[in-house]
């Protein structure tokens, strides 16, 4: 298999888990020819051209080799020689990326479809498919709108969809005579005014947002279920040390193993199919736990997701490898390009 890795590594120097990871074990599996590209360099590749500029990997043993591929990709590569590419940039993507990614998409096989993708990170998109899994949810771009969505519920999330660990979360409430947003790494900042919260939590006016109604249980953990191809992989629960409400690994959350239950599984089940439609095949899904401590959906996470190695390290499992070895199967099987779907 000659399979081709995106990522930015030098977005990897706090933890050497997941992505760097699974660049050794790609790098050590005999049976793949491994490529990467840096995140940056996609865009210097001209839009439409067959041929991209890459560098080999198949020689990294280290987490610093791993680190020191940012700074090369100088052979020339046939995108119709690839099998597969693997798209491990992070959220969120710069403008035009997956614009330029749809580009390569007509000569080689992703992993996850750059269409599908541009689909799934709408705003509207989890509402539609996991509207009977997920906490009270609505999509606007309108403050009045989701002023009104707090007045019913009192505390309330805001979430940017083209984003990832918790970066792109803000909890919203109002004491004191004032609205208080609360954000992991930003911290907490004071607003008189809704409309000025809006501003804050928006890169731009016309962005839409994904409100929910925030849940009380949230300290119980966040439970992260890997999903490849709609196989369930595992799950591991994570959970802030300091009892913070985002309980993500990029903050101060610990992981432990965890069991998926029945009706996770259900969720699961119902919601699967619309993201392999779009070409979606490894999803990250995240459960938070409601006052009468049911599990709800809070994201699906498609394209770059962590826990493979999270997996690996809590059961002494070789889950990465199994993960590599489906990828090898899937490259040999035909290519169906997902459908233009009006998630908006």
């Amino acid at each position: 298999m000659k399979l081709l890795a995106i990522c930015d590594p030098s977005r990897y120097k706090r933890k050497p888990l997941d992505v760097p990871h699974f660049y050794l074990q790609a790098a050590r599996d005999r049976q793949t020819d491994f490529y990467h590209i840096p995140t940056p360099q996609v865009f210097t590749q001209p839009p439409t051209s067959p041929w991209i500029q890459v560098a080999p990997a198949n020689t990294i043993e280290t987490y610093d080799e791993f680190l020191a591929l940012e700074d090369f990709a100088n052979q020339n590569l046939a995108l119709r020689d690839l099998d597969l590419i693997f798209c491990r940039t992070l959220k969120p993507f710069p403008v035009g990326y997956l614009a330029q990614l749809q580009q390569w998409e007509k000569f080689a096989k992703f992993v996850n479809s750059p269409t599908g993708i541009e689909q799934q990170i709408q705003s509207q998109f989890l509402l539609q498919v996991a509207q009977d899994y997920i906490p009270e949810t609505i999509v606007t771009n309108h403050w009045q709108v989701a002023l009104e969505f707090f007045e019913h519920h009192k505390i309330i999330v805001a979430k940017r969809p083209n984003s990832c660990g918790g970066r792109g979360v803000f909890k919203i409430e109002y004491r004191d005579r004032a609205f208080h947003v609360d954000h992991f790494s930003q911290g907490s900042y004071t607003f008189a005014d809704f409309d000025a919260v809006m501003a804050y939590v928006q890169r731009d006016p016309s962005e839409n947002l994904i409100f929910m109604k925030y849940l009380t249980g949230v300290t119980a953990g966040d439970k992260r279920i890997v999903v490849v191809d709609g196989e369930i992989y595992g799950a591991y629960l994570r959970r802030s040390e300091s009892g913070h409400w985002v309980n993500n690994i990029s903050g101060d959350g610990q992981s432990t193993l965890a069991t998926v239950t029945t009706d996770e599984r259900a969720a699961i089940a119902a919601t699967v199919g619309h993201y392999k439609k779009l070409g979606l095949h490894t999803l990250g899904y995240d459960f938070l736990q409601d006052a009468h401590g049911n599990w709800c959906i809070s994201e699906i996470n498609a394209g770059n997701i962590g826990g493979f190695a999270w997996l690996e390290m809590l059961t002494g499992q070789p889950v990465m490898a199994k993960f590599i070895s489906w990828l090898r199967d899937f490259a040999q099987q035909p290519t169906h390009h997902p459908p233009i779907l009006n998630a908006s």
